[in-house]
């Protein structure tokens, strides 16, 4: 039998021709989810990543998942002066991956107003704080470099519950095209990756995992008549894999742009 585990010889080589090779990259809310599988994701195609979010112990999980080439901090991207502290510390900036969400029901009148600032807050301001310190740090330093948001199919779809969290997901797509067009001529391209139904985290309500329940399988995981013509929710490793395309120096002519990664769920009646 054959020992099919790589050769010493073969990692230098793999490790020569990394996609994120001595790229150094920021992921907001790195410690969980999407934003831990765009981090895993850049790290083995040789990017060190730093990943930000508000919890020391999942930050801390990424880290030790990853190894040596991640760095995490705390910070909250509702803190402009705090995240733009974390990009300042940083040897070199190459990505920006603001990817740091929440999301919860709200009633538009039912409950208070508090409650849709909270979303807006952190969906959308959270999004315009990383950029806006990407963007200065990217064109002082006169590399040029990539952003990616990870926005949402709320962003032009939506349902009762999702009002201000699809109001903001929609803010920060026009964010990247404005950005996209402001920042060209600095090298910076930036581009949006708008997710459908994905098992993370912020599937679960109350210890119950939406995506499990009764009418999620029953509206949009029905084979008789599915929303999702895939017939399931994603995993955050298919969404770091859309990131990725955007946020590689092989992606030069892209830009502005937003990629639904949502098995289908956008295209059914």
């Amino acid at each position: 039998m054959s020992d099919s585990s790589p050769s010493p010889e073969s990692e230098p080589l793999k490790k020569a021709n990394a996609m994120m090779k001595n790229k150094s990259c920021l992921i907001t809310g790195g410690g969980t989810g999407i934003g831990r599988a765009v981090a895993q994701r850049f790290s083995e195609e040789g990017a060190d990543v730093w990943v930000v979010g508000r919890s020391q112990e999942t930050l801390n999980e990424t880290a030790s998942m990853i190894g040596s080439s991640c760095i995490a901090r705390v910070c909250d991207v509702a803190d402009a002066a705090g995240l733009e502290a974390v990009v300042e510390s940083m040897p070199a900036l190459d990505v920006l991956v603001s990817n740091a969400a929440v999301s919860f029901a709200v009633a538009p009148l039912a409950d208070p107003i508090e409650q849709w600032r909270k979303m807006i807050e952190v969906n959308m301001w959270g999004a315009v704080n990383a950029c806006r310190a990407a963007g200065k740090r990217m064109i002082r330093d006169g590399r040029g470099g990539r952003i990616v948001i990870v926005s949402s199919v709320h962003c032009q779809l939506a349902e009762p519950g999702s009002t201000p969290y699809g109001m903001a997901k929609a803010a920060i797509n026009q964010l990247a095209r404005g950005l996209a067009c402001e920042w060209a001529a600095h090298g910076i391209l930036v581009n949006v990756v708008a997710p459908g139904f994905v098992l993370t985290p912020m599937s679960f309500a109350s210890g119950v995992n939406e995506l499990e329940s009764d009418w999620c399988k029953q509206f949009f995981f029905n084979p008789e008549g599915p929303r999702v013509p895939l017939l399931r929710a994603g995993t955050p490793e298919e969404i770091a894999e859309a990131v990725l395309f955007f946020a590689n120096p092989r992606n030069t002519y892209c830009t502005g742009t937003t990629l639904t990664v949502d098995g289908g769920l956008s295209i059914k009646f």
